[in-house]
C-alpha cells in the first residue's frame, strides 16, 4: 500500500479518489469498446487526461490494453483475416517506428484533424449509399476490394501507417483501421477477430519502444495493477452488446461511431 501512495505522488496525483473513479470508468469502457465493437470508442485515455499527463496516460493504459487483447484474441483466434493481419502489421510497425523516432516533434493536432476530417468523409459515404441501394454493384467491389492486392498494399500503406503512429501516440489508432477495414465489409466475427489481433501485436511491440521513452515505469505498471478486476466486466459487457446487433446494425453503428468520434477529435482540435 505504501508504494502505492509512492507510485501515485510520484506520478502527480493529487487526488487519489477522482483518480480511481475516472480511471475505473476507463478500463471499463476501453474493455467494451475493443471486446464489442473492435476498439470503435477510443476514450479511455481522454478520460485520464483529465487527471494524468497523456505520458502517465499512455504508461498506464498498455498493461491494461494487453490483457484486453490477449482475452479478445483468445475469443477470437479461429476468426482472423491473415491476409488483411499481414498488411496492417507491416505498416502499423512501421508507423510505431514512426511514432517512436519522432515521439517528441510529432504533432498530434495536425495527425487528429486529418484523421478526424477522413472520419466524417468516410462516415459521409456510407451513409449516402445507404440511402441509394441500388448501387449494388459498388458494394459487391467494397467486398471484393481485398482480392486487388495492388490496391489493398495502397491502402494498408495509408490507413494501417496512420494507425500505427496513432496508436503510438495517442491510443487513437483505431479510427484509421476502421476506415482500412470496413471497406472490406467482413463478418462483424472476422472484423471483430482481426482488429483484436491486430492491437494485440501492436501494443505489445510498444513495451521496449516505451520503456525507451520512459513512458512505462515500475510506477505505472503498480497503478495497472490496481486497475485490473475492471477489465473482465467489461469485455463480458462488450461481448453481451455485440451479440445484440445484426451485421446491418453493427456497421451503422461502427459507423455513427466513427462520425461522432471524428467531429469530437475535429472539435478539440478546432476548440
Amino acid at each position: 500500500m505504501t508504494e502505492l501512495f509512492e507510485a501515485l505522488t510520484l506520478m502527480n496525483i493529487t487526488n487519489p479518489v477522482l483518480f480511481y473513479v475516472l480511471a475505473l470508468s476507463a478500463v471499463l469502457t476501453t474493455a467494451i469498446s475493443k471486446a464489442g465493437f473492435g476498439g470503435a470508442v477510443a476514450i479511455g485515455i481522454p478520460i485520464l487526461l483529465l487527471v494524468v499527463t497523456p505520458r502517465t496516460a499512455l504508461g498506464i493504459t498498455l498493461p491494461i490494453l494487453l490483457l484486453i487483447d490477449v482475452w479478445v484474441v483468445f475469443f477470437s483466434k479461429n476468426k482472423i483475416d491473415f491476409l488483411l493481419l499481414l498488411v496492417m502489421s507491416v505498416f502499423g510497425f512501421f508507423g510505431h517506428a514512426v511514432g517512436w523516432y519522432f515521439f517528441d516533434y510529432i504533432s498530434n493536432d495536425a495527425l487528429i484533424f486529418f484523421i478526424s476530417g477522413m472520419s466524417l468523409l468516410t462516415a459521409f459515404l456510407f451513409f449516402k449509399r445507404q440511402l441509394r441501394p441500388e448501387r449494388l454493384s459498388s458494394k459487391k467491389e467494397e467486398r471484393d476490394e481485398k482480392h486487388n492486392l495492388t490496391r489493398l498494399w495502397l491502402r494498408g500503406g495509408v490507413w494501417c501507417t496512420l494507425s500505427g503512429i496513432a496508436s503510438f501516440v495517442s491510443v487513437s489508432g483505431g479510427i484509421p483501421l476502421q476506415i482500412f477495414l470496413l471497406a472490406f465489409r467482413l463478418k462483424r466475427s472476422v472484423y471483430l477477430g482481426s482488429a483484436g489481433a491486430f492491437f494485440f501485436l501492436l501494443n505489445l511491440s510498444k513495451v521496449p519502444l516505451y520503456w525507451d521513452l520512459d513512458i512505462l515505469s515500475k510506477e505505472t505498471f503498480l497503478i495497472s495493477l490496481t486497475l485490473l478486476p475492471a477489465i473482465p466486466f467489461g469485455v463480458l459487457l462488450g461481448r453481451l452488446i455485440g451479440r445484440l446487433l445484426t451485421d446491418q446494425q453493427f456497421y451503422i453503428f461502427m459507423h455513427v461511431i466513427l462520425g461522432l468520434v471524428g467531429f469530437q477529435l475535429l472539435y478539440g482540435v478546432l476548440a
